[in-house]
């Protein structure tokens, strides 16, 4: 008797499971194919209570009537599919963080022209009394050239905008304040990516042709669709992806300081009819990237610390050394994917500890070891030093090292050195990390 192959739970009649492709704030997102042969990805939808359940099905249902070229597609679902999978176009290419990370920024034309395409997405939906809530790094692929010229898509379009506030630095100023994600908070979030993803000596060219839509007010901000004619008026360029081998690097660099999907405090959920296990929510991590930095171990002795924000000068070099030594460890735990010494790195609850117990999923997930990793460290900074808490500023180094999925093995070559800002805390006596970001 054939045993039907299930995905959290919920049966995969209909589907046959591939690899995962990541994971974020609502689970592992997967490639899967359909039993007519369309290659599709696939994640399992939480539980919701009532109303909230209604609200999204109405919302899935105008999704699946929308065809944008810089929007991912929801297919028709075919019958047999459980109703609790989310079922989407398969979008192959790196997300913009990468193609950032790879490239250190867009031109002012490309960063234009990726506005223009996403405005014209955002008009849609809009023009369709949705909201995307949260246009970010992590939420944009850039397509593969081969297949009709690089574009860029927005993706995670079912996005549950009653709980989730956006990614840090990408929500609007009313969003950040309480209110639900709106068209307006959409074109603040838009404007905004695309001055992040510009080279630094052409942001302030993207920032005064954008900087209408960033302004506090939501009311005097312009729709996305007249941003698609505005933006009409100037010299717009394709994002040009980077080649595979500088693409590997990337990821592997933008890992260390990809933000999060913030979501408000959870509300009670009333079980519904066909309740499934509830999925853990994991930081937006990508399938094998390995991040450069995250984690520390005991940084200085226990006793009381200098005056709040004295920097005392044996205090520094203590964290200076140990930075050294936590990023080797962090290197180990990776290679050997020991979780418990990974956890043991970060603090409870903290950015840092879900971004590591992700990625680590992930590289399980995908049968992925790594061999070789190491990370060099110089140039370590104490920015703020008080008794409970620090911030570090450093710069690392990844060395060339090997990711094996099977007989598969792919070598990852030398990375250019990254300045990388680490804000550290104390737990019960000992410096471990909080969160890791850019030092930009």
């Amino acid at each position: 008797m054939s045993v039907t192959p299930t995905l959290q739970g919920v049966p995969l009649t209909g589907l046959r499971l591939g690899a995962p492709l990541g994971s974020g704030a609502h689970g592992v997102v997967w490639a899967a194919t359909t039993d007519a042969g369309e290659r599709v990805a696939v994640r399992v939808l939480p539980d919701l209570d009532p109303a909230a359940h209604a609200a999204r099905a109405r919302r899935l249902e105008v999704l699946r009537g929308l065809r944008h070229p810089n929007l991912v597609a929801l297919p028709p679902v075919p019958e047999e599919v459980d109703e609790r999978l989310l079922v989407a176009e398969l979008v192959t290419g790196p997300t913009l963080a990468t193609v950032r990370a790879g490239r250190m920024g867009l031109t002012a034309a490309e960063a234009l022209g990726l506005a223009h395409a996403l405005a014209g997405a955002l008009a849609t939906l809009h023009e369709h009394g949705l909201a995307h809530g949260d246009v970010s790094p992590a939420n944009v692929l850039i397509t593969d050239p081969a297949d009709d010229g690089a574009r860029p898509v927005l993706v995670d379009l079912a996005a549950d905008l009653g709980w989730e506030v956006g990614t840090a630095g990408f929500s609007a100023p009313e969003v950040r304040a309480g209110a639900a994600p709106g068209p307006a908070a959409d074109v603040w979030s838009l404007a905004t990516l695309c001055v992040w993803a510009a080279r630094p000596g052409d942001r302030d060219q993207v920032a005064r042709v954008l900087g209408g839509a960033t302004v506090d007010d939501p009311a005097v901000r312009p729709a996305a669709s007249d941003l698609v004619g505005t933006l009409a008026a100037h010299d717009l360029e394709a994002v040009r992806v980077p080649p595979p081998s500088v693409l590997a690097g990337a990821t592997l660099r933008e890992q260390a300081q990809r933000a999060a999907t913030t979501v408000r405090p959870a509300r009670r959920r009333r079980p519904r009819h066909r309740r499934t296990p509830r999925t853990a929510r994991l930081v937006v991590g990508a399938l094998v990237a390995v991040a450069a930095v995250a984690a520390a171990v005991a940084l200085t002795p226990d006793g009381p610390g200098p005056a709040p924000g004295a920097v005392a000068p044996r205090a520094t070099d203590a964290l200076d050394v140990r930075v050294a030594a936590l990023v080797a460890q962090r290197d180990e735990a990776l290679v050997a994917r020991d979780a418990a010494a990974l956890a043991a790195l970060t603090a409870p609850g903290s950015p840092a500890r879900e971004q590591d117990a992700a990625l680590l999923a992930s590289l399980a997930d995908a049968g992925t070891t790594l061999q070789g990793l190491r990370t060099e460290v110089a140039e370590t900074e104490v920015v703020a030093l008080d008794r409970s808490t620090a911030t570090v500023r450093t710069v690392l180094t990844q060395q060339t090292h090997e990711r094996l999925a099977g007989a598969v093995v792919q070598t990852v070559p030398n990375q250019p050195p990254r300045c990388v800002e680490l804000a550290l805390t104390r737990v019960e006596g000992s410096w471990v990390v909080a969160q890791a970001r850019d030092c930009d």
